[in-house]
């Protein structure tokens, strides 16, 4: 949040390393209102990058826990009572900005009406990786796989076996 780096710097290394070209969307992840939402995602810019997101054959995702260090709080995305009240509504984790619960479902408004992230891929046409560690991730990372909002999953031995564990 204060801008002393990129969080695009992690595609466009990623995308240099394959030989690949990168389409980052300079968006908030949570935008201020809905209808500012919807603004956003009607810019001609960011019309091309919806629809290439849209047809990715792989997509590698990070999966975000919902406790007091939150990603989307840390980093100024939403405010203190927004993390509470998706908490209190049962969210768990979220996936580029996309709060679910401990049963993958995705949280009905508090924010998920105002993100500003493409929709989450397709599983069924394209393979979704998530990249995802830590005992803070579990029920997130278990979610999102009994849920299948993601089909494929690179994590460390402790969090694999801790997830085999749960299963």
């Amino acid at each position: 949040p204060d801008g002393s780096a990129a969080f695009y710097n992690v595609i466009f290394t990623m995308a240099d390393r394959v030989k690949a070209r990168s389409f980052p969307m300079p968006l908030p992840v949570i935008a201020s209102s809905p209808q500012e939402r919807e603004m956003l995602l009607n810019q001609p810019m960011i019309q091309p990058t919806l629809a290439l997101a849209a047809e990715a054959d792989v997509t590698f995702i990070g999966i975000g826990d919902l406790g007091p260090k939150a990603p989307l709080y840390e980093d100024g995305f939403i405010s203190e009572s927004e993390l509470k009240a998706l908490q209190k509504a049962g969210g768990v984790a979220e996936i580029v900005g996309w709060v679910f619960d401990r049963e993958g479902r995705m949280i009905e408004g508090i924010t998920n009406d105002r993100v500003s992230s493409a929709a989450l891929p397709s599983r069924e046409k394209s393979l979704v990786i998530a990249l995802a560690m830590g005992e803070r991730k579990l029920p997130g990372i278990l979610a999102a796989v009994n849920r299948r909002l993601v089909n494929g999953l690179i994590t460390d031995e402790r969090t694999a076996t801790a997830l085999l564990a749960g299963i």
